[in-house]
């Protein structure tokens, strides 16, 4: 029947760890038009769990282990799907329009707890039972779900409820638990040389009228003719979509800040990385966030091909010195922890995650997807501002996360309305 159990990985126990204390908290929100039955979603929910062992298992805790740096010592953590619950699945009813922003608020600062329940939960919230408009937000364990994996499960999810005899027959059964990224990464050193620690470069400390201890999210849409014009532009220039929106953010930047170089955090896949067996279609978390520094300059295109041309060479070569997502030494204490507390926890100053296509349609028989919202919860500590740029339907939609508690609404919106002028102009 395949594995039950397993001891969670470096990257997994880490972010967990996150997870358990508020960090990096994932949130996924799906906007679907369409009367919606409660129980057709908890049949979809229990049809996922029982195709992917990861969305059936919960954490277990084992022997103590020591470190020699903080954390000193922690319970060995192991994913086990022997006795979990099915996912909860929580139904609202609030006449107010906004309220899965309420939800989504209270979930993105709310880790989910101990104990032996999946490490997802699910909330429709829609103004009545009869409305027509419904929104399923869904909050998970960074440890077990990635940006990949969340775009298949919302695909996997919407087509269950368009017709689930169909979905049932079209997707692949997984049996056994995914194994542990890191089991199946070379090691990669290039010359053999020591690479040197690269610190955060952070943005000027914000004055921010209303600090809030929240995460937000500002979303923002390029069309499928503004995106194909640029994704044209793209190619002429040598570069990626992640080069160009790094671009864009970074340029938005030096022309408020007056920077002149920034680091950059950038999410990356490592599916087709990995020694062993792991699929696109594999649910789990197969990334990696590396820094790269990257000087800014007024011409677009050079800076977002330095953008993509460090990020490559930084897997090639330096992939685990550039990796910031793993247990940190006392040199990352030494020379983040002061400056991170002095500046409302923040990190770097910019975080980019470019998911490529989600795969997403906008018709799922009596179903419409018109939007999704996707975030991870920065409050714990984080970048200034986390950019996820998702390919859906042709266009480009951008997730601009941010702490309310270092960055205003005010200085945000400026920021990427700035950014998103670039992209268009771009093209």
């Amino acid at each position: 029947m395949g594995e039950k159990t397993r001891p969670l990985g470096e990257k997994e126990q880490l972010l967990s760890h996150l997870h358990v204390h508020g960090g990096l908290i994932a949130m996924q929100v799906l906007h679907v038009r369409g009367r919606l039955d409660p129980e057709l979603v908890k049949r979809a929910l229990a049809w996922l769990q029982t195709q992917h062992p990861i969305l059936r298992a919960h954490i277990r805790y084992g022997k103590i282990v020591w470190r020699h740096i903080p954390f000193f010592a922690y319970r060995q953590p192991w994913f086990d799907t022997e006795g979990t619950t099915e996912i909860p699945l929580k139904v609202l009813d609030d006449s107010d329009p906004d309220a899965w922003r309420t939800v989504f608020a209270s979930d993105i600062r709310t880790p989910i707890s101990k104990g032996n329940h999946p490490r997802l939960r699910v909330t429709l919230v829609r103004q009545s039972p009869d409305a027509d408009l419904n929104h399923i937000v869904i909050c998970a364990d960074h440890a077990t779900l990635d940006a990949q994996s969340a775009n298949n499960l919302a695909c996997q999810l919407l087509e269950y409820l368009a017709d689930p005899a169909a979905a049932q027959l079209k997707f692949p059964l997984h049996t056994a638990l995914p194994p542990p990224i890191d089991t199946g990464m070379l090691k990669k050193s290039g010359s053999g040389k020591k690479t040197t620690y690269t610190p955060a470069i952070r943005l000027p400390k914000q004055a921010v009228p209303d600090p809030k201890k929240e995460t937000r999210v500002l979303a923002r849409h390029l069309e499928p003719v503004v995106t194909a014009t640029l994704v044209d532009a793209i190619k002429a220039n040598r570069t990626t979509v992640h080069g160009a929106v790094t671009a864009a953010f970074l340029l938005a930047m030096r022309e408020r800040y007056g920077l002149d170089a920034m680091t950059v955090l950038t999410t990356v896949d490592l599916r087709r990385l990995s020694k062993v067996a792991v699929t696109h279609e594999t649910y789990g978390c197969y990334v990696d966030i590396l820094r790269t520094e990257h000087p800014i300059t007024d011409d677009f295109w050079a800076t977002a091909r330095d953008a993509s041309f460090k990020l490559i060479a930084a897997l090639a070569k330096d992939q685990e010195s550039a990796s910031i997502m793993k247990f940190p030494g006392w040199k990352v204490y030494r020379r983040e922890v002061g400056p991170s507390l002095r500046n409302n926890r923040r990190l770097d100053g910019l975080a980019v995650t470019t998911t490529g296509d989600s795969g997403l349609q906008a018709s799922y028989g009596a179903y419409t997807l018109e939007d999704v919202t996707k975030a991870v919860s920065l409050d714990m500590f984080g970048p200034s501002l986390f950019v996820i740029a998702n390919e859906r339907l042709g266009g480009l939609d951008l997730s601009v996360g941010y702490s309310a508690i270092a960055m205003s609404d005010d200085e945000v919106c400026r920021l990427t309305d700035n950014a998103v002028a670039r992209l268009e102009r771009a093209g």
